[in-house]
């Protein structure tokens, strides 16, 4: 039975909720549950794109910003991250100032995936990672990423799986499901880590997922597996 809700304004107010209450422990919980292979995730999703600083990139749930920063430092390209929860960009602001780098090429913004501010046909490419499956709206989410990408704007999106190893899944299982809430627990709160298991076991399969973007117009929709399932990143253009 569901501990949490997934869908709706009840998951919405919970995740921002959620997202700020753990903010000062997000980066160490990330490098702690995944051993650090969260850096190798978002390394691959950056060598999906090939952008430069004429680009415009939009970085949907942003976080702390780790995304635009990693694409930032391989192409120079402008960004803007957006994320639900106030402080986790307090803290990514934090961390462009930290590295030094202008407002002007790196800016972050408080908003909502479902209902961007921006203008039709804006951005050239548009990531997020690790937050699709945290979306109250699957749909309006996609739609919005579909509107605000310039024709032939390429999306990337990455999240959890499940695993296709039949060895690896049942461990992988017990890890997820047991370990990773009780790091999280000796970190910041215990149901915020409870939530991330169940909000995987409740997302799309990887299939359906692909169908969602196909019919809000995306084209050429692939997906890859990394790290025997844990992790896919799904690809699409707009038409």
């Amino acid at each position: 039975m569901s501990k949490f809700a997934h869908t709706g304004e009840e998951k919405k107010v919970y995740v921002i909720k959620m997202f700020n209450d753990i903010s000062k422990r997000y980066d160490l919980f990330n490098s702690l549950s995944s051993f650090g292979i969260d850096r190798y995730w978002r390394m691959k999703l950056t060598q999906n794109f090939n952008l430069s600083k004429d680009n415009m990139l939009l970085d949907v749930a942003t976080g702390t910003g780790d995304v635009i920063f990693s694409m930032y430092k391989k192409f120079n390209v402008c960004a803007v991250g957006v994320d639900i929860a106030d402080k986790m960009i307090d803290l990514a602001e934090k961390k462009r100032d930290n590295k030094n780098i202008s407002k002007n090429d790196v800016k972050f913004n408080v908003g909502d995936a479902e209902s961007l501010i921006f203008s039709d046909n804006y951005f050239d490419a548009l990531t997020i990672s690790f937050g699709f499956r945290n979306l109250a709206d699957y749909e309006q989410g996609l739609s919005e990423f579909y509107r605000v990408l310039k024709p032939g704007g390429k999306i990337a999106i990455l999240e959890f799986s499940t695993p296709t190893s039949k060895w690896f899944s049942p461990l992988f299982k017990f890890y997820f499901n047991k370990i990773v809430p009780m790091i999280g627990a000796m970190l910041s709160r215990k149901d915020a880590f409870l939530y991330l298991p169940e909000s995987v076991n409740y997302f799309l399969s990887r299939d359906k997922l692909c169908m969602k973007m196909e019919t809000q117009g995306f084209k050429n929709v692939h997906f890859t597996d990394y790290t025997f399932g844990i992790a896919t990143i799904f690809i699409g253009e707009k038409a």
